[in-house]
């Protein structure tokens, strides 16, 4: 997919230009390092142990960063890198104190942390082929599952993770409840249990209609769900609290990228293209850079070129608008 994705996204980047470069194996062992950071590593966040939340966190901040040929999403971006701050003080222990021999504690800590590092190494060698190729001096990557396998996994382990998540949000309900009842002082405790009462039940709801469109990727389990919780989805489905990831959700540009082209003429004889300052024109100027700056039309602009005209109504009324002369 990288070896596309970087000349077929939105409004490429000098850096995708220099990221398009890379052999193609690296680019094949790139997307095996997107499919573990955000499918498997993910699960880490609901950890007993914070060293493995850490390791979740560091991931998802390094493939956020490290990824040179990143779009500009702009706020998405932001509200996408909003929700990984918490998990560097959520639930923290404190430190061990230092000595020898360590305390039994530390070292099962220890212990299934190495195996959790362990299981994600063996399970992505496994299911993506990693092979060292010695002659070549490269590391092979390849899919070692089928459609059929990928579908079962999902059924087996969708609902099983929403257990787990209900497991660590009761956990922090039920701290947050305790915590209330050492809180001295009879107004200072009821308004404290108030409080709790308040962000636990719109926690709580937030969590259950969140559950439709996190199952969506496996509809049997979606259709297990309580109905109750369908209900309470299509009642705020409206106001957006919460969607499925929809972003960038297939590849494009595996047939060539297509590129709205507008050009405009003082005599209806010769013709000049209208260049933008950021949507790809001239094939000789460098992508400029606008992250985290997101300039709708030549965002919108790309979205436009995917489909037929229908799809964009708004392209009409730019036209339009050129022709008139009008700047909005």
């Amino acid at each position: 997919a990288l070896t596309y994705h970087y000349e077929s996204q939105c409004i490429p980047t000098p850096g995708a230009w220099l990221a398009h470069q890379l052999p193609v194996w690296f680019q094949k062992l790139s997307v095996v390092a997107t499919y573990v950071i955000e499918v498997a590593v993910p699960a880490l966040f609901f950890a007993p142990l914070r060293r493995l939340r850490l390791f979740a966190f560091y991931c998802q901040v390094g493939r956020g960063l490290l990824g040179p040929g990143a779009p500009p999403s702009g706020g998405g971006l932001v509200l996408l890198h909003r929700r990984w701050p918490p998990q560097l003080g959520a639930g923290s222990e404190p430190l061990p104190a230092p000595g020898w021999p360590p305390s039994l504690g530390s070292v099962l800590g220890t212990l299934l942390e190495l195996c959790t590092y362990g299981l994600l190494l063996c399970w992505t060698v496994r299911y993506f082929g990693l092979e060292l190729d010695w002659d070549r001096k490269l590391l092979d990557s390849k899919v070692a599952f089928t459609y059929h396998e990928f579908t079962t996994w999902l059924r087996t382990v969708t609902l099983p993770l929403v257990g787990v998540a209900f497991l660590s949000l009761s956990w922090e309900i039920l701290v947050a409840m305790y915590r209330c009842a050492c809180v001295r002082g009879c107004f200072w405790k009821l308004w404290a249990t108030l409080q709790w009462a308040i962000m636990a039940t719109a926690t709580v709801g937030l969590f259950a209609v969140s559950l439709v469109p996190f199952t969506y990727i496996e509809h049997e389990s979606n259709g297990k769900l309580w109905p109750g919780i369908h209900q309470m989805f299509g009642a705020v489905e409206r106001f957006q609290v919460v969607n499925s990831y929809g972003l960038f959700r297939r590849m494009t540009g595996v047939g060539g990228r297509p590129e709205v082209i507008l050009e405009g003429s003082y005599d209806g004889h010769s013709w000049t293209e209208i260049e933008f300052m950021y949507k790809p024109g001239n094939v000789s100027a460098a992508p400029a850079v606008v992250a985290p700056h997101q300039p709708r039309l030549d965002w919108q602009l790309w979205f436009a070129a995917l489909g037929p005209h229908q799809s964009s109504p708004w392209f009409s009324a730019l036209v339009l608008r050129l022709l008139q002369g009008q700047p909005d």
